[in-house]
């Protein structure tokens, strides 16, 4: 007996929207990289956990939670990936898992990775089990195969009877109320609506890291009391117990938990700020872990469900269009485990918590932000579009094609790089299906057309907008988002209060892109590398002349680093040029737009030698002559400075030894 979601709005069945254009190239990259191979590259951490049950002590310690936790998030990225893309490579590759999975499946319904001589109340058992359960129930929604849903429904069970009462764990074993929710709306067994219950009202009476109900209802954000990865993913709790039992105070914790976030524990970028991976204030030079992206983004598209707010969409956006996309290699075959807004280096000596975290690499021991990385894009894809009790919502915008009961409606644009989305309407069937388009926060002037003829109702941005009418084959509904720039000031005032600047252009951060110059190293991997994987590191390339006097060079240096850079805090956002690229070859890689705004050289900004990105002493800072500023978006860059310095005027006098180098390089120039 299939139950109701208490939510506003609820996904569409796994597979029912396609990609087109850029989208469908980053995940054909995917499938070729990271999302369709991490497995074969480390097959006792990734492939084999679900299906022969062998621990590892590579796994950190925790022996089997590691290998569920892992294990479980990859392959749910894989269904994503599979289905999404309805690629039979990958759709036989999630088949033959499913098959180990049932097999292995104890007679007393456990499903876990955890072996009879394990511990099963540790709480990475939960995490990790949740982790793979989420995995099968993707399979099921694509394949509608009851045997898997009524293996999941067992697995559930087992939790049921023996973790019954307070037999429960404090830090990340809550998690598994997802699979809970989504096990108890497809088959309304009341038992596991109950244990959802008994597990809210434990966490709040044993609350350990300000994970409870409570805790995100009533506290407010806690700097380093709270894993930062940890906090994204237990905001899909609350959203998920009111998913599935419409209690009103899990949808409050949910709603208030990701609200605390802002301003000062949530990056332009959309990643949440960790030092050591606990959370911390925002600043140009804290890290995000790159599980925070995918957890953050999973948790707010269970939000936008809960809820029916398109905020939530707002926020998907800017993750899945800058964060998330600036720490990836473009050709989908490394990530790197942190990243910054501001970020000179990426080598083996530049990360905070581990030096070499800030490395490219397609698995990273331990691999969990490699694994969930590959959630991401394909997660995107599936968040497109939800059903409410009145019709389409269409949630995000990107070149797709949605099916909806027998109505395809085909988005062709080049969006978040272009404003406009042309969605054509084919298979329609008689009757009146209203469509719901998201008006995004930042869009002041959104307009809508029906076969060229503009729609007379307002669309007021952050809501819905409505066209109601009996559509017909061919049918044309034109969405224009117009685009400005928007200049804001960083609030950086919990960390170095820089207060530095960014520069947004719709759902798009920019920035200065640092010149990159890779380099393979030979890096940590549990498992030898085959060919054509690496991991690589990224240094900053220096333009100055070598062939002069070495001290004199190297003295010299601060006039040829090129991210030196500032802008008046005043700048007119007209000012801004904005120019529309030609869109050639893949769009991470050759960037379809580019703004170009008046600035500064700011010659003093950092050392020449740091082997760390680091904040900056003042703010402003010192600039010494006007400087044309070309900014690409963030998601098109590896190393950059997205939070530009303030610039502190008037000019400061030109420093020793500059009519050197100007004579140079005007020689070098042919001047």
């Amino acid at each position: 007996m299939k139950i109701k979601s208490c939510g506003k709005l609820r996904p569409l069945p796994l597979g029912s929207i396609r990609p087109e254009g850029w989208l469908k190239e980053q995940l054909e990259r995917s499938r070729d990289g990271m999302g369709g191979h991490i497995d074969e590259l480390e097959p006792q951490m990734i492939a084999l956990p679900y299906v022969n049950k062998v621990t590892n002590e590579g796994w950190g310690g925790a022996k089997a939670g590691w290998g569920a936790e892992i294990s479980g998030n990859f392959w749910y990225g894989l269904m994503l990936l599979a289905f999404g893309l309805d690629d039979e490579f990958l759709k036989n590759k999630a088949h033959a898992w499913v098959e180990g999975v049932l097999k292995n499946q104890d007679p007393d319904g456990y499903m876990g990775t955890y072996t009879d001589t394990d511990n099963k109340m540790d709480d990475y058992n939960a995490w990790g089990t949740n982790s793979g359960m989420k995995a099968m129930l993707a399979y099921y929604d694509a394949t509608g195969r009851e045997d898997v849903l009524e293996a999941v429904h067992r697995c559930m069970l087992w939790f049921c009877e023996n973790w019954a009462g307070d037999k429960k764990t404090r830090y990340c074993g809550m998690t598994l109320v997802e699979s809970m929710m989504l096990c108890y709306l497809h088959t309304g067994d009341t038992r596991l609506l109950d244990f959802i219950n008994d597990y809210i009202d434990f966490g709040n009476r044993n609350d350990l890291y300000s994970y409870s109900q409570n805790a995100m209802r009533f506290e407010p954000i806690l700097y380093n009391a709270h894993h930062a990865a940890g906090y994204a993913a237990d905001l899909w709790i609350y959203a998920a117990a009111y998913l599935a039992g419409g209690d009103e105070k899990n949808l409050d914790a949910a709603v208030k938990g990701v609200a605390k976030l802002y301003p000062r524990a949530i990056q332009r970028t959309g990643g949440m700020p960790c030092n050591a991976e606990y959370l911390g204030p925002v600043s140009a030079s804290v890290e995000t872990e790159y599980c925070n992206f995918a957890f953050l983004h999973h948790s707010l598209s269970h939000l936008e469900a809960a809820s029916g707010d398109p905020q939530y969409m707002d926020l998907i956006e800017r993750i899945v269009f800058n964060g998330a996309q600036g720490a990836r290699k473009k050709d989908e075959k490394a990530i790197a485990y942190m990243s910054s807004p501001n970020q000179i280096h990426a080598t083996a000596e530049s990360g905070y918590l581990h030096g070499d975290m800030q490395l490219y690499a397609p698995v990273y021991p331990i691999a969990c932000c490699p694994v969930t990385s590959t959630w991401v894009i394909p997660g995107f894809l599936r968040d497109m579009a939800f059903r409410g009790d009145d019709g389409l919502y269409v949630a995000a915008y990107g070149p797709a094609v949605i099916r909806f009961g027998e109505m395809k409606l085909k988005m062709d644009t080049a969006y978040p790089f272009r404003d406009t989305i042309t969605c054509t309407l084919s298979e329609v069937t008689e009757g009146n299906t209203p469509l719901h388009f998201r008006v995004p926060g930042w869009c002041r002037n959104a307009q809508f057309a029906v076969n060229g003829k503009k729609c007379e109702a307002e669309a007021q941005a952050g809501t819905w907008y409505t066209v109601n009418g009996t559509f017909a084959e061919g049918d044309v509904i034109t969405v224009t988002l117009p685009m400005t720039v928007d200049i804001s000031r960083v609030d950086d005032g919990d960390a170095c209060a820089r207060y530095p600047m960014a520069v947004e252009y719709g759902p798009l951060l920019f920035a200065f892109q640092v010149p990159e110059y890779w380099h393979i190293v030979k890096g940590n991997p549990t498992t030898p590398l085959p060919e054509g994987w690496n991991w690589w590191g990224i240094a900053a390339h220096f333009d100055y002349d070598r062939e002069a006097d070495q001290y004199e060079s190297n003295g010299m240096r601060k006039f040829d680093i090129t991210w030196n850079i500032a802008m008046a805090e005043d700048t007119d956002p007209a000012a801004v040029q904005v120019e529309e690229c030609p869109m050639d070859g893949y769009v991470w890689e050759n960037p379809p737009l580019k703004l170009r705004l008046p600035g500064y050289k700011a010659l003093y900004s950092y050392p020449p030698y740091i082997k760390r990105t680091m904040d900056l002493y003042t703010g402003p800072v010192n600039v010494h002559w006007e400087q044309e500023i070309e900014l690409v978006p963030y998601g098109c860059t590896n190393l950059r400075i997205s939070y530009i310095p303030r610039a502190k005027l008037p000019l400061a006098p030109m420093p020793y030894g500059y009519e050197t180098w100007k004579k140079r390089q005007d020689t070098k120039n042919g001047k």
